[in-house]
């Protein structure tokens, strides 16, 4: 049994796919966790935020009422 679930999207090294300055990404920490927050040298790696399609944008804004 799997214990993740993981799409096409891989992880993105620094020094080949230059970080988006100030903008919210994935951060893969030296210890392998996930988190969200602006480019911060003391990562690993990074990826972009999935996109919030308008459909799931609904969803999300119904889901608060």
């Amino acid at each position: 049994m799997k214990d993740y679930v993981a799409g096409e999207a891989t992880w993105r090294l620094p020094h080949i796919d230059k970080p988006p300055g100030g903008a919210k990404v994935l951060l893969l920490t030296p210890g392998g966790m996930c988190v969200v927050g602006p480019w911060a040298e003391w990562a690993v790696a990074w990826a972009p935020l999935p996109r919030l399609t308008p459909e799931i944008k609904r969803l999300v804004l119904e889901a608060k009422l």
